[in-house]
């Protein structure tokens, strides 16, 4: 699966602010080409559509060290990866809102007149988080700073709603037979580990629960008891379910994987429709600085051990192969990522120990098989061995069909000594 993204910020602006700004096209623009100026709408397109995407939420109170609000500060947010700087205001309650922000590393800027300008270390925004950061601020003059080190762990008191994440680093740690995110939603508490759905199950519009992606895991695992089909998927806030087996279409190549959450109780307003887990994924971004890796993942035959019952090791050579790259195209304003995953895999058949004829039996000789062509039945609490009979004209005449020759129905299916396939002297003369 490969994956190519453009995104773009506008510092300073807001999600309201910055849509309106996509949307005024200045009057030189009417002579433009329109392969430009189609290319323009879809950059600034781009820039709308991931400041609504997935992300957290940063919110607050600013007060003094009397505890009395502090109207009309300035609050500033610096996402650390792109650059890209957000500013706010507080209300006349002290109040500031972020409530639009993707994933990453934040510092948190609070200024006022009179007072010490207030610097936060590295605030880590994860998926779906809706931080909440109150602020003290200290009298003094501004050539002051006062800088505040975040405690790694944070407990959200902005939201109820249940569920851990997972981010790159734990899931590239993990050796994954197949290199799928969804192996590890078993990891979080109240997910079932194993699903009771196979090609035979049938789905509510009388099909078959095919997988949805291919031979990897769809996800289709019970959370909290709900039904394994009640499980919502999204990538980057868009819908990733399949509609009929309800498994997820779309998996990501693990290394272009920011994190993800799976959502298993108390979920807020923005979802519904699954009564199940929410599992949401939010992939990798651009920032002001080229990054990227190389991977490969193989699985060879001379690594492999032979099965007990079979005289040799089939071939299996499987090799996983890709990478990722992200940068910037202009610093602090548009970036870029894309990723590339190849899989290639040669797999023989293991057959194990498979019976064959011997050559007494291809001439149509079966007495080495005779006991199986009786059955032995209790009688007055007395054991009877009798001969198995053809059951009915039907399988007589598919017999027949197969065989070439006339069979019966009442015929046995064999008879001792026999050396002829026509059904009258096989009867006639004792054998």
């Amino acid at each position: 699966m490969s994956l190519f993204a453009i995104t773009g910020f506008a510092a300073n602006t807001d999600a309201t602010q910055l849509q309106l700004t996509s949307n005024r096209i200045p009057s030189a623009a009417k002579h433009t080409p329109r392969s430009l100026l189609g290319l323009l709408v879809f950059l600034l397109g781009s820039a709308v559509v991931l400041s609504a995407s997935i992300g957290g939420s940063i919110s607050g109170t600013v007060k003094d060290a009397s505890g009395a609000a502090m109207a009309d500060a300035s609050v500033g947010l610096l996402n650390l990866g792109t650059g890209v700087r957000q500013s706010n205001r507080t209300d006349g309650k002290g109040r500031y809102n972020f409530p639009v922000l993707p994933v990453g590393n934040y510092v948190l800027e609070v200024n006022h007149a009179r007072f010490k300008p207030y610097r936060s270390s590295a605030i880590a925004l994860n998926l779906d988080s809706s931080l909440v950061l109150d602020v003290t601020l200290q009298v003094g003059e501004r050539a002051e700073q006062v800088t505040v080190t975040e405690s790694a762990a944070r407990v959200e008191t902005g939201t109820s709603q249940l569920g851990e994440f997972i981010d790159s680093q734990q899931m590239t740690a993990v050796p994954l037979n197949g290199r799928s995110y969804t192996d590890l939603l078993s990891l979080q508490p109240g997910v079932a580990p194993e699903t009771s759905i196979t090609s035979e199950t049938v789905q509510d519009v009388g099909a078959s629960a095919l997988s949805p992606s291919g031979d990897l895991n769809p996800g289709t695992i019970s959370i909290n008891g709900q039904r394994e089909f009640a499980n919502a998927f999204t990538v980057n806030g868009s819908d990733a379910e399949e509609d009929v087996n309800m498994g997820t279409a779309i998996i990501p190549n693990l290394d272009s994987i920011a994190e993800f959450r799976i959502l298993t109780g108390n979920f807020d307003a923005e979802y519904g429709e699954f009564s199940g887990g929410q599992i949401n994924v939010v992939t990798k971004s651009g920032t002001n600085s080229f990054h990227g890796d190389l991977f490969e993942f193989l699985r060879n035959t001379d690594l492999d051990a032979r099965s007990y019952f079979s005289p040799d090791r089939g071939t299996f050579i499987q090799n996983q192969f890709g990478g990722t790259l992200g940068g910037p195209i202009r610093r602090n304003k548009i970036f870029f990522f894309s990723d590339y995953q190849g899989t290639r895999q040669r797999q023989g058949v293991d057959t194990g120990l498979i019976p064959v004829p011997s050559i007494e039996e291809r001439n149509g000789n079966f007495s080495a098989l005779a006991s199986s062509f009786y059955t032995t039945q209790i009688i007055n609490g007395e054991s009877i061995v009798t001969p198995t009979l053809v059951s009915g004209p039907a399988w007589a005449e598919t017999l027949t069909q197969g065989f070439g020759y006339p069979i019966l129905a009442g015929e046995p299916y064999y008879f001792p000594g026999c050396s002829s396939t026509n059904y009258t002297s096989r009867t006639s003369t004792p054998h």
